[in-house]
């Protein structure tokens, strides 16, 4: 039987107050434009955009796009469509998953049903896609269009790997790469293609968003074992109950001694077991270095985040960006 996590405590604020009034009005817009004539979908929509979130990805582009001299309305509009996008690949992932609760409340297909909450996941994709559309954007589309394949690919590729414990640390990069970090980087790239800016400059957008998301990817999977469940919003250990093996229980698998190695298979390998033996899961991962690991690695990417940076000219949007690489790794949810 489920059992309710706590109710969510007030996020961190991102560093973003620059845009703060943008996202407010992207948060209007959320609700409108999910609205439907179809009770089902409407309700399933609202459910989980009410929910909130850290409305990174809008953000960014935002930020990203103010970085590049850019302030007009279509950002407001494509950060809008980032939104729907990366909540529509959420309502998908619950579903995969099995997954029962979603930003301190229920997951839609576990109120709706999974079919219900598919199509209506499919629906967000299509009104995303309407506004590159009405944006009129051949470069942005492709680029945009170009990121939703790799996110889907990166959700097969985490399929075909479920519960392998052998995965290499290589492996396992690729799939966060395109599943996480692919969206985050066409966010910036995004907001860099709507301002007055290089190639080189773009690019350089692109690869701060491609860091940023794999450090915050990899931040994501300690926060499973080390967040507190009232500020997770969800139960902790999730991936493992799931059979995602992830950086710290990779990096502990192979540095383990046999004995422990063969004892922390022993548990993985039934995941239910895993959640029961959280404990000693994580004293392994502790003993062996596993967290410190995938930590080292987030901040390697993070670094590299601010040094891409240094491709635009200085002003309050690019400092905004620095402070954000600085966030993710310090953030405890």
């Amino acid at each position: 039987m489920m059992s309710m996590p706590a109710g969510n405590e007030r996020a961190t604020p991102l560093p973003f107050d620059l845009v703060r009034e943008e996202l407010r009005q992207v948060d209007e817009l959320l609700l409108q434009e999910t609205w439907s004539a179809v009770s089902i979908v409407r309700d399933i929509s609202h459910h989980i955009l009410g929910a909130g979130g850290k409305r990174l990805r809008p953000a960014l582009l935002l930020t990203t796009a103010r970085a590049a001299g850019y302030q007009g309305d279509w950002a407001i509009r494509l950060a809008l469509c980032m939104e729907l996008l990366h909540t529509a690949t959420l309502m998908h992932d619950d579903v995969l998953d099995h997954s029962d609760w979603r930003r301190g409340r229920v997951t839609a297909h576990r109120r709706w049903g999974q079919s219900a909450s598919i199509l209506t996941g499919d629906a967000m994709f299509a009104r995303a896609m309407r506004i590159l559309v009405d944006y009129g954007s051949l470069p942005i589309l492709n680029a945009v269009t170009s990121a939703v394949i790799r996110v889907c690919e990166g959700e097969v590729m985490e399929i075909a790997l479920h519960g392998d414990l052998d995965i290499a640390p290589e492996t396992y990069l690729r799939v966060i790469d395109a599943k996480t970090a692919a969206l985050i980087s066409v966010c910036c790239q995004t907001g860099g293609m709507l301002g007055q800016t290089t190639p080189a400059q773009i690019e350089a957008l692109s690869t701060f968003g491609f860091h940023l998301g794999m450090a915050f990817q990899m931040v994501d999977d300690l926060l499973d074992f080390t967040a507190k469940r009232e500020r997770w919003g969800r139960p902790v250990g999730e991936d493992l109950k799931e059979g995602r093996i992830t950086l710290p229980v990779i990096y502990t698998l192979q540095r383990a001694t046999p004995a422990d190695r063969e004892r922390l298979r022993t548990i993985l390998n039934t995941p239910s077991a895993a959640v029961e033996h959280m404990d000693e899961v994580l004293s392994l991962l502790h003993r062996y270095g596993g967290f410190e690991a995938a930590r080292a690695d987030a901040i390697a990417h993070t670094r590299a985040a601010r040094e891409s940076l240094l491709a635009l000219p200085a002003s309050a949007a690019r400092d905004a960006l620095a402070a954000l690489a600085d966030f993710v790794v310090a953030r405890d949810q």
